[in-house]
């Protein structure tokens, strides 16, 4: 929707159109990207990640760059996690060399200059960590390396980062299914989370630009 009101600005005559044609507003991208795979509607706004992972099966259509919206993915430890040493050490691995190489493979824009490498450190224990549906395949290879590396399990959990901010703000922090760890796909529910006191701080970890699909 932020594309199309940057659209109006320059050509409202295309954004109605575009609007006017809009069937669906789906809880996250995966959503979208499923139903352009299954031809079930003819286009979709998705993340490029997002087209990346059925590019056999789409047309990816760049959006210009000056109406364009570029998320930052912000991730931080909740306050009342059980576990904040292993969960700081998950945060400093996705932040390092080796984190954001896995994440620039499966299409993530860095935003770090330099990122440092990951000195191993074995802490065992548990995290559970609460990622946005965007973050799926790069979490989980992520979750996998950072299991061996430390000797830390994670436990994945991936939806929208409005769903999760929910669960989150409902009491499910800590404990066998609360989160240790959240990474969103929006400044905007981390933002609120930090006003509402469940986090103190965050760090940007990857950027993600919108694309149109089209179904080959």
């Amino acid at each position: 929707m932020k594309v199309l009101e940057n659209l109006k600005k320059s050509n409202p005559e295309l954004a109605d159109k575009i609007m006017k044609n809009i069937v669906s507003k789906e809880a996250n991208v995966r959503a979208v990207l499923d139903k352009v795979v299954s031809k079930e509607v003819d286009a979709g706004f998705v993340y490029r990640t997002d087209a990346y992972v059925e590019k056999d099966k789409v047309r990816v259509i760049k959006i210009p760059e000056e109406i364009n919206v570029v998320p930052e993915y912000p991730i931080e430890v909740l306050k009342d996690s059980d576990d904040k040493e292993a969960g700081q050490e998950f945060v400093k691995f996705v932040l390092s060399k080796e984190g954001q190489e896995i994440l620039a493979k499966y299409g993530f824009i860095s935003p770090i200059e330099n990122p440092q490498p990951y000195e191993s450190k074995k802490i065992g224990g548990e995290i559970v960590v609460y990622a946005a549906a965007s973050l799926t395949d790069a979490f989980k290879e992520i979750g996998k390396e950072f299991e061996k590396k430390t000797g830390c399990k994670v436990k994945l959990l991936f939806a929208s980062s409005g769903s999760l901010r929910q669960r989150i703000e409902g009491g499910a922090v800590g404990g066998e299914s609360g989160a240790d760890v959240f990474a969103s796909a929006s400044l905007k529910h981390m933002n609120i989370l930090k006003k509402e006191g469940f986090v103190d701080n965050y760090s940007i970890f990857a950027k993600n630009e919108l694309v149109v699909i089209t179904a080959k």
